[in-house]
């Protein structure tokens, strides 16, 4: 800053003095509480009585960073994309699919994302929870709400991309088949 001010003005600007961030008084007042609260730490950590040994926010943490992927967020933070668009024929309309594959919205992505957690979710229901339950009757019926949600989901979000693309995801069946 100073260069810049001496080359635009041609005034003489003195050294600057930048004081440390932390004080020699900061830093020794923070090595005393450091070195009192070290052995609670140690002993809540030994116990396992830490945020860092809670599993329900691991688990929390591990289905927001699949959101975000699947989702599409940091893309659309790098583009800069909006959530939506308002209707050009009617301001008061909002835009949430923008139909045409040169461009994703927020709210699209989102929408994909939900899509896809919620059978993540299932998935992780089904083969971790859903086993350890005795009566074979709730795990049939489990298991038919879950394909069934699962199908439901896949098809809405393969609906989606043959609506932006124009182009038709079809199975593919053996001759022998036909």
């Amino acid at each position: 800053m100073a260069d810049f001010i001496q080359s635009k003005t041609k005034l003489t600007v003195g050294p600057i003095e930048r004081p440390p961030v932390i004080s020699n008084k900061q830093l020794g007042l923070l090595a005393v509480v450091l070195m009192i609260w070290a052995p609670f730490l140690v002993k809540r950590v030994l116990a396992g009585d830490t945020l860092l040994h809670d599993s329900k926010l691991w688990l929390a943490l591990a289905v927001f960073v699949y959101f975000f992927s699947v989702s599409g967020a940091m893309h659309n933070i790098i583009r800069k994309m909006p959530m939506f668009l308002v209707d050009r024929n009617d301001p008061s309309k909002l835009i949430f699919f923008y139909q045409g594959s040169g461009m994703q919205l927020g709210a699209e992505g989102f929408a994909i994302g939900f899509l896809y957690t919620v059978v993540g979710l299932l998935l992780a229901f089904v083969t971790h929870l859903l086993i350890r339950v005795r009566n074979v009757t709730v795990q049939r019926v489990s298991m038919v709400f879950v394909l069934l949600v699962s199908f439901w989901a896949v098809k809405k979000v393969i609906y989606l991309d043959n609506w932006k693309t124009g182009y038709g995801i079809h199975g593919f069946w053996p001759n022998s088949w036909k």
